[in-house]
């Protein structure tokens, strides 16, 4: 007979103990270890394998081609100008085809992104540039254009006014100036009434000028340069103050190329990039050349990695000529004693995969093709047919918890009684000027400023609006001011301030009316961060891996259930032997 114990009785029944192999096969794995240690050693490898997924999800950085994408089989000709054209609040695209035709590539919510919507062409002369903007004060949208003859016997350059009405364009209704330019004007608010002037050098000129406020100042170029490019503004040192970038050459082929800087106030000329050589092959600027596919020397600024410090975008060729490429040169801190007093300098992206594939690149520039405050790239290359540029565009993957402000100065010339019942937006405002103040994430305080579309000749290709990145601060901003130009005579400032702006956001200004900066109105338009999403997966994450715990415990709880059943049959009573 086989013997029982009596520590498992309970009112003079005698249960059988539980086999061993029972207990080993109980819990969240195998082995002998107690059941709370084996349940927490599952949990806690699915809790490393979630992370490193998330870890994945993260790490995405580089560039990724969306080409197809937003354009489909569109995606040739010159990229030209930027500018909501159709007052949606998403950024159109102005692109030149065979020299005398310009596309307006409206945005769109169903691929491909941007679509051709809008042909303008002209029955004499070639296209030089595009200049959008409100030139008549109406709040829509009108285009300005550059032209030379045809057969380019002279130099000079005519300007055309096409102008904009219930967001279209039509050919009969123009303006052509009665005076040529001997080169591409700068479009710019000179008066102070926000309605955007033509500054440049006419055929009744006799010598160039830069003009400065209300003084006529010509500022000399870096000593030991020969080539020098088309100038940047920008605050590349975080200081809230606006310093001028100046592209050069010490030779005529550009085989000695640097970038320098100067500050305001100072006469004084710093490099902060000479370096062009990647391991043994050296690079430089692309000389100009006087032809249509030559573009001047110049760098496209934005904030790439949303650090708060403005990157650039440059067209380098190695010295052999064999190759022509764009880059990024990312603002990084100083490290020789050249730029030690801006304590800031640029630095050569030699290896970035989609971008280095793209050969015979004329021009890169910055777009924010979603809308989601992240810059992207768009690069024209040689290559297309009937010698038209072939357009690029590459999505930023960079991801690093950063935050940005995305703002946009309006016209201001109406409000909500705009005429025709027009709403306010799609406007190209050159003149008004932004600054920040916030602390960052060492509690630091943290500055900075820019100006929207300072320059507009040669293909200049600056955004309607301004994306100041924040860094890793997710602090609220503690005071943004916005000013606009005032008349010549106003002693006044015509500037506001607005305090804690939530970052992640877009900030619409509207400076109505332009002489009671109180009375201004912004638009707040939130922007959820990529950390949303991957909140999301991490709580699904969590509730399944509970729906796991409950469902383990529930089938042990049935199993001992089960057993529990089959013991109850084997029970008998002592009284019955």
């Amino acid at each position: 007979m086989r013997p029982f114990s009596q520590s498992g009785s309970e009112g003079g029944i005698v249960t059988a103990p539980p086999p061993p192999a029972a207990v080993s096969d109980a819990g969240c794995g195998r082995g002998r270890l107690p059941v709370g240690w084996r349940c927490w050693r599952m949990g806690r490898c699915y809790l490393f394998g979630l992370c490193l997924l998330l870890g994945l999800l993260r790490a995405g950085r580089g560039l990724q081609n969306v080409t197809a994408q937003l354009f489909g089989a569109e995606a040739f000709g010159t990229l030209a100008a930027f500018g909501d054209f159709n007052s949606d609040k998403q950024t159109d695209l102005f692109v030149l085809r065979g020299g005398n035709e310009l596309l307006i590539f409206l945005a769109d919510q169903k691929e491909p992104y941007f679509k051709p919507k809008v042909k303008l062409s002209i029955n004499q002369g070639v296209i030089t540039s595009v200049v959008p903007g409100d030139y008549d004060g109406d709040s829509q949208m009108d285009v300005l254009l550059t032209t030379k003859p045809q057969n380019h016997i002279t130099d000079e350059l005519s300007v055309i006014i096409f102008w904009g009405r219930n967001q279209t364009l039509d050919s009969n209704r123009k303006t052509v100036l009665n005076k040529t330019f001997h080169d591409e004007p700068l479009i710019m608010d000179f008066n102070g009434d926000l309605i955007p002037d033509v500054f440049g050098v006419t055929n009744e000129s006799d010598r160039p000028q830069i003009l400065i406020g209300r003084v006529t100042y010509i500022k000399q170029k870096p000593e030991d340069t020969v080539v020098v490019g088309q100038s940047v503004f920008a605050d590349f040192d975080g200081d809230g103050q606006t310093e001028h970038l100046l592209p050069a050459c010490a030779d005529v082929t550009c085989h000695k190329s640097a970038i320098y800087l100067s500050k305001p106030g100072l006469n004084q000329w710093i490099p902060v990039l000479q370096d062009f050589r990647n391991k043994d092959t050296l690079w430089g600027f692309v000389p100009y050349k006087n032809n249509q596919s030559s573009v001047p020397i110049t760098l496209h600024i934005g904030d790439y990695n949303m650090d708060g410090y403005p990157d650039a975008l440059a067209i380098l060729m190695n010295t052999s000529g064999s190759n022509q490429q764009a880059f990024l040169l990312e603002n990084v801190p100083c490290n020789n004693a050249s730029c030690r007093s801006v304590h800031r300098m640029f630095k050569v992206y030699w290896e970035l995969s989609d971008l280095n594939q793209i050969k015979d690149a004329v021009v890169a520039t910055f777009f924010d093709i979603y809308e989601d405050g992240i810059l992207d790239i768009i690069v024209l290359s040689k290559g297309y047919f009937n010698s038209e540029f072939a357009i690029h565009t590459l999505k930023n993957n960079f991801e690093a918890d950063a935050y940005f402000v995305k703002v946009i100065v309006l016209s201001g010339l109406c409000s909500n009684d705009c005429p025709s019942k027009i709403t306010p937006f799609g406007v190209n405002q050159p003149g008004p000027y932004i600054m920040y103040t916030t602390v960052d994430a060492n509690g630091y305080a943290k500055n900075g400023s820019a100006g929207q579309l300072s320059q507009s000749a040669h293909f200049a290709l600056q955004l309607p609006y301004n994306v100041l990145g924040l860094g890793r601060s997710a602090n609220f901003l503690d005071h943004l001011y916005v000013g606009i130009p005032r008349p010549l005579g106003e002693k006044s400032e015509r500037k506001q301030e607005w305090t804690a702006i939530i970052p992640n956001s877009q900030l619409i200004v509207i400076p109505y009316p332009h002489n009671v900066p109180r009375s201004w109105s912004a638009k707040l338009y939130l922007t959820p961060s990529n950390i949303v999403l991957l909140t999301a997966i991490a709580l699904i994450g969590v509730c399944v891996f509970i729906l796991a715990i409950i469902g383990i415990l529930h089938w042990q709880e049935k199993k001992a259930d089960d057993r529990e059943k089959r013991q109850e049959a084997h029970r008998f009573h002592f009284d019955a032997m």
